[in-house]
Order: structure tokens, then C-alpha cells, then sequence
């Protein structure tokens, strides 16, 4: 069933639909050491240029001119700025809409010139905002070398039961998030984002329904060279897979798109651009909330690193990338870092960028008895604020594997996607929830609310006590009209599952399903209450077919859906 896997070479990520080391590879472990992957070349546009002394920088441009409306959807950067670049000899690699600026390697003489130029406003080196320099390690600081965790005892399965999640029950029970899953919320019509290194195509038997049913969005690498290692298939599982009695991730409903930023052959800050423009796609194909298990502090020999100073929030392109899509209404889950304390020569214990950022919730772990990881990263960052926000089990995590195995795996990697998929839960039951909220709601119900600190955040996450509240929330302004979302097939039965929003003083809905003929084939009434429900339809006996469904109040407020029943 479960093994424990090794790998070699290191890689380390809403809009509301509604509304460390080395790049610190925030997944430390499948399970006996780091989290590797194999490794390949890297891409010919991504070694040194031949000018003597360039490096990788990002102009920032001024405003756009005045283009037409369609224009400004559709060009992240002016193409009247990109043809001056250009005909300076620059050759503009990263795209960004939301900084208005591109990433180039300059030398030190062309970065005078383009810096002169009237319709630049700034460069800055990709990485960091301070000086280059490669700060003193401090004691205990991580080098080039990551601490290796040992195997925690695995933990026994449970029996089966209904929802049966397999070997996730633990770290799930742990967080009360079964209680939201057995009541049938599990993501269905949120759209989740993953930033992480390579997917594998998310080709693997806890992914059979996710593509079955279409909610495989999109998968892009920005790096543009193949990829090998599984971590990101591994983190995607753990939100969102599902194997029944083997795997159940609490959002397994969800839809799910994938964006490569991490390159694993070196960790370079050429993944810091990768990172904004796969966050910029993610917002433009609709993510509501996203996962973000990498995350830099150090970078190769050569590279500009981070210091202490640093982590204050607004200093790194990736930070600042955060705090805009989450300004844009899209909620950010970022894995602290597994660079707590795991041996004592190996101590840095600061959160890693984005997870320093104002508006991320930055997740921290704990052991399967609940103390802290001695891994996960821990605050406070340069500018005083708490961090991590709250933990979730990041030892001994059931995850999906390669070769459509399973291994337990370890690190704040495989922490913050329990995090996503209970935000992708209070999503689907209030998705009037902007970013801010969902983190209020996540540490108001945590374990140490009353007492935060700068180790254990707000304390282990609470996910019944979270999902309900948020509902709680939606009742109380339930919408003015009966609202019936996309019904869709219960994975574990025959069930329709009946979305339906349902407006103040409903008591009651009458359900009936019929065919394309208008013949009757289902009726029902269900005792309902304003704001979220789910209706359950017994389709055991329905053939596949495309039917109506219609929901009708008590009070006379009626809603048609159209649903198609598969094989």
C-alpha cells in the first residue's frame, strides 16, 4: 500500500470566482529525506548570456498608454515598451500584467542604459530588493544541505466508513475535517490552483475521476524543458485526490489547475519569475484559492539569496505577487518551510518567501501527536507579524506516489493542501468569502485563537468548526432568489447532488426530475433552510440521459437545471 520513497535532486506554491534551503522545496520529505526529483538540463534560455557580468533583473515599465479595452485583457506589458527593449538588445523573458514589467538579463552596462531610459521606472534584481551579497550564515542557518527526517510510525487503517477517505482519516480526523466531508461538501464548483514543481500529468489512479469528470483544467510549465518527480501529483493528491479506501483528499470534487514554476535541476531565481507569471494564469483562468507548497530563502551559489531582513512581507516580487491576487479576491495557501529546527547544526527557523506575505495563510505542521514539527518554519517575520497563521498534520501524510503507488511523505508541503481543500469546503458553502475572511474564519477557530504565538500560529486548524461558520455566515444572507447550481453524481453512490441556494424563510423544497419527453421520473420534497443545501436525488434507476431538474420553495420561487447522467 504505502512506502517510503526517495528521491534525488531539489525542488522546493484566488480570485474569487466569487467576488530552508536552496529554494527551500517546502515538501522536506518523501519520506526519509528531501523531496527530489529527477533531474534534466536546463533550458537554454535560462543559463548565463555570454555578456560578461549579466544578470537577472526586472524592469519595471511606466503606466500602459491608452490602448483599446480588448488590448489591455490581452498584452501584459505594452508592446510599444517591449519594441523599445528590444531594440536596445534586450531580450525580455517573464511577462508581468500585474507589475507592468518583464525580466531580462542585463549586464552592468545595459542595466545603466535601460535604467536611464523615461519609460522605465526602476530595475531590480530578481530575488530580492537589498544589495547583492551572500549574508554570513548564521548558526544553524541552512547551507546547501537539507536535513533528513526519519520515518514516523505509519498509521494504522481505519475501517472503512462512510466517508471512507482511507489512510488520510488520521491527519483528517486531527483537524475535524471529516464531519464537512460526510455532510457531502468537497469543493465541487471551486477551482483550485496549484504553483509547485513538476505534476506528472496527474496520471495516477487517485486522479481517475478528476479527469473522468472533466475538472482537470489546465497544466502548464513555464520551465521549458520536461520535468521529472511527482512532487506536485503528491501535493495535488492530498487536497483533491480521490481513491476510495485509499485516498480521499477533502476536496476531491474540486476542479484543479496546475502550474509548473519549479525547475528541479538547480534553484536559481529564474523560478521567482516562473512563480509570478504561473500566479497571474492561475487568476486569469479563475482559481478561487491556491496552493503554494515552494516557497526561497537561498539559492545557489552565484544567486541572490535572502537575509532575515528580508522576510518582511513586501520585499520579494513572490510576496508582493501574493499580496496582489489576494487584493484580487483570490485566497493564497502557502507552506511556511521546513526550515525550523530538525537538527541542531541545521536551525534558520524564519518562514520562507511568499509565505511571509501580509495576506497569505501560511501553514506550519505538527507531528501526528500534535507537537510541533521540528521542521516547520516559524516567525516572526522582519516586521514583527506572527507567522505561521495556523498547522495542520505535516508528518507521515498519505500522498500519491509514482507509478500509481502511494507513499507517506513529509513537510509543510503536504500541509498547506489540507489547509486549500477546507477552503475550497468553505468556498463552495459561502463563496462570498474573499481572502481575508476565509484566514480570519481559519484562525478565529483554531486551537490557540486566544493565544496566538510565533511557533504554533493561531494553533491546529479546526475545519467543522471553520465550514461551519462560514455557513453560518451564508445563511444569514441568504440570496433573494432560489439559486440551483450545476447538479452533479455522487462519486460514492448513485446519489444527484443538488446544489441550491435557497432565499430567507424556505423551509422546505419540492424536487422533481424529468425527462427530455417531460415525463416525470423523480419527485421528492426535502426539508431545506435559507442559504446553502444539498439536495440528494436516488438516480439508481435513472439510465444515462440528459433530464431537467427542477427545484420549486415552499413560497413558489422555482429553479430549472439541465444534468447530464453519464455512464
Amino acid at each position: 500500500m504505502f512506502e517510503r520513497v526517495r528521491f534525488r535532486c531539489g525542488f522546493a506554491r484566488a480570485r474569487s470566482a466569487r467576488a530552508a534551503a536552496r529554494g527551500m522545496l517546502l515538501g522536506i520529505a518523501l519520506l526519509a529525506g528531501g523531496v527530489w526529483a529527477a533531474c534534466a538540463a536546463p533550458p537554454t534560455d535560462e543559463r548565463p548570456t555570454a555578456h560578461s557580468g549579466a544578470q537577472k533583473y526586472w524592469i519595471f515599465l511606466e503606466q500602459r498608454p491608452s490602448p483599446s479595452r480588448s488590448v489591455r485583457r490581452t498584452r501584459p506589458v505594452a508592446d510599444v515598451h517591449l519594441r523599445r527593449l528590444r531594440a536596445l538588445g534586450v531580450r525580455p523573458l517573464v511577462h508581468s500584467r500585474w507589475f507592468h514589467a518583464v525580466s531580462a538579463r542585463l549586464s552592468p552596462e545595459m542595466r545603466r542604459t535601460v535604467a536611464q531610459r523615461p519609460y522605465v521606472r526602476r530595475t531590480q534584481p530578481v530575488g530580492t530588493l537589498s544589495p547583492l551579497r551572500r549574508p554570513r550564515r548564521a548558526p544553524g542557518r541552512p547551507g546547501t544541505t537539507r536535513s533528513v527526517l526519519h520515518a514516523a510510525p505509519p498509521i494504522p487503517a481505519a475501517p472503512p466508513r462512510s466517508p471512507a477517505v482511507g489512510a488520510l482519516e488520521g491527519p483528517l480526523r486531527r483537524i475535524h475535517a471529516l464531519p464537512p466531508l460526510a455532510r457531502g461538501w468537497n469543493g465541487r464548483g471551486v477551482r483550485i490552483g496549484f504553483l509547485d514543481a513538476s505534476f506528472a500529468g496527474l496520471r495516477h489512479p487517485a486522479f481517475v475521476s478528476l479527469r473522468a469528470d472533466g475538472r482537470l483544467a489546465a497544466l502548464r510549465s513555464f520551465p521549458r524543458r520536461r520535468q521529472g518527480g511527482t512532487h506536485g501529483l503528491s501535493v495535488v493528491s492530498v487536497a483533491a485526490g480521490y481513491d476510495a479506501d485509499r485516498l480521499v483528499g477533502p476536496a476531491f470534487g474540486a476542479t484543479v489547475l496546475g502550474a509548473t514554476t519549479e525547475y528541479t535541476q538547480f534553484e536559481r531565481t529564474v523560478e521567482e519569475d516562473h512563480f509570478v507569471a504561473g500566479l497571474e494564469w492561475l487568476y486569469r483562468r479563475g482559481a478561487d484559492v491556491v496552493n503554494v507548497s515552494i516557497g526561497y530563502t537561498t539559492f545557489d551559489e552565484g544567486q541572490r539569496s535572502y537575509a532575515p531582513e528580508d522576510l518582511d512581507g513586501d520585499t520579494a516580487l513572490t510576496t508582493r505577487a501574493v499580496d496582489r491576487a489576494a487584493r484580487l479576491g483570490m485566497t493564497v495557501v502557502v507552506s511556511a518551510g521546513n526550515s525550523g529546527c530538525g537538527t541542531p547544526d541545521s536551525c534558520w527557523y524564519y518562514v520562507n518567501t511568499p509565505a511571509d506575505a501580509d495576506s497569505a495563510i501560511t501553514v506550519g505542521a505538527v507531528a501526528p501527536d500534535s507537537s510541533l514539527a521540528p521542521f516547520s518554519a516559524r516567525g516572526p517575520t522582519a516586521d514583527g507579524r506572527r507567522k505561521p497563521d495556523v498547522l495542520v498534520q505535516g508528518q507521515a501524510i498519505p500522498a500519491a506516489s509514482a507509478r500509481g503507488r502511494y507513499a507517506r511523505v513529509s513537510g509543510t508541503s503536504f500541509a498547506s493542501p489540507q489547509v486549500t481543500a477546507v477552503v475550497a469546503q468553505m468556498l463552495q458553502v459561502n463563496p462570498s468569502l474573499g481572502p481575508m475572511a476565509v484566514r480570519q474564519l481559519l484562525r478565529q477557530t483554531a486551537s490557540q485563537a486566544q493565544t496566538p504565538d510565533t511557533s504554533r500560529g493561531w494553533g491546529i486548524v479546526n475545519a467543522d468548526a471553520a465550514f461551519r461558520t462560514a455557513e453560518w455566515l451564508a445563511r444569514r444572507t441568504p440570496p433573494s432568489q432560489l439559486q440551483v447550481a450545476q447538479p452533479y453524481r455522487s462519486v460514492r453512490d448513485s446519489a444527484l447532488i443538488v446544489p441550491v441556494s435557497a432565499p430567507s424563510h424556505t423551509a422546505a423544497l419540492r424536487v422533481r426530475m424529468y425527462s427530455p419527453q417531460g415525463r416525470r421520473l423523480y419527485r421528492a420534497t426535502q426539508p431545506a433552510h435559507a442559504g446553502p443545501n444539498h439536495l440528494r436525488i436516488d438516480a439508481s434507476a435513472v439510465p444515462p440521459g440528459r433530464y431537467r431538474c427542477v427545484v420549486v420553495t415552499d413560497r413558489g420561487r422555482r429553479a430549472t437545471r439541465l444534468v447530464t447522467l453519464s455512464p
